[in-house]
């Protein structure tokens, strides 16, 4: 049997055939002839196109997301040479201790 799975907002993310009958609301059986509902919306019974806005918040949500790992990963980068900085600094002070201040 074939079916369409759908999200939380009724937008199909997978067609599949399966072994035997399903019966769950997330899963929308589907005819053998009927063209790949991905991507479309399931509403009232009938696959809806989905408006590319959504596609495109989905985009920029993304970016959005990777910009901010990014953003994390600098600043770890900039903390630990910080960090580094001020063990060099310690350790001269340290070094300067044992040797009597010269």
């Amino acid at each position: 049997m074939r079916y369409a799975q759908i999200d939380g907002n009724g937008i199909c993310f997978a067609d599949s055939y399966l072994s035997g009958e399903v019966n769950a609301n997330d899963m929308i059986p589907l005819d053998e002839n009927v063209i790949s509902p991905l991507g479309k919306k399931y509403c009232n019974g009938e696959w809806q196109e989905v408006e590319q806005l959504q596609q495109i918040q989905l985009e920029n949500d993304t970016e959005m997301i990777m910009q901010a790992i990014t953003d994390l990963e600098l600043e770890n980068i900039e903390a630990q040479q910080q960090r580094q900085a001020l063990t060099q600094q310690i350790t001269n002070l340290e070094l300067m201790m044992l040797q009597g201040g010269k």
